[in-house]
């Protein structure tokens, strides 16, 4: 055992946080919101229940700093992908995968019912935003701000419903799985 204890590393307390964040990010993904229980966490991050709790303050201060990780990540990638001068099929497939596979809907609408709608670090959000309003701007040459809000607003939401709810409502509209999957692209091409 003291070889072990002689070994084992130290982690610094942004290494720990980024760690705890990860596993809840996974765990998301997997699992949905109940993944996103300290206990669980904690346990999945090789570390004690206390020490997830020393770095967050408690399930919400941990879900909070996801929130803001996972909004940073998403607006920072999509920056990158309006950068990047995709064709607008494909950028609208990156947002809808982003959105609805990435774990993002499932935080968001959980956020949503628990009636926190504001990240923690809301200037730095607001600056990813106000970047990714530049650049959808002129990637998809539009006149107004009014209007990439807008078209912004209407993709995120669209993906965050097909994220949470769309095999559900595609079954009850009697679609299938191509309908289904072309619906970005269709979307996207009645809106730019």
């Amino acid at each position: 055992m003291d070889i072990f204890l002689a070994t084992r590393r130290r982690r610094t307390a942004d290494e720990s946080r980024t760690l705890i964040l990860d596993v809840a990010t996974r765990r998301l993904r997997e699992y949905g919101l109940e993944g996103l229980n300290i206990t669980g966490v904690a346990e999945e991050a090789g570390i004690s229940h206390a020490t997830l709790i020393h770095h967050f303050g408690s399930s919400g201060g941990m879900r909070d700093a996801l929130t803001d990780k996972m909004t940073t990540d998403l607006v920072a990638d999509l920056v990158l992908a309006f950068d990047a001068h995709v064709p607008p099929a494909e950028l609208a497939q990156r947002v809808f995968a982003a959105l609805a596979e990435g774990g993002h809907a499932k935080l968001l609408a959980w956020r949503s019912i628990a009636g926190d709608s504001s990240p923690h670090d809301v200037t730095a959000v607001a600056n990813l935003f106000g970047k990714l309003l530049d650049t959808t701007q002129k990637a998809l040459g539009a006149e107004s701000r009014e209007q990439v809000q807008m078209i912004i607003y209407l993709v995120a939401l669209a993906s965050i419903g097909y994220g949470m709810a769309g095999s559900v409502l595609a079954d009850a509209l009697g679609m299938n799985t191509q309908q289904v999957e072309a619906f970005p692209e269709w979307m996207t091409s009645h809106i730019t």
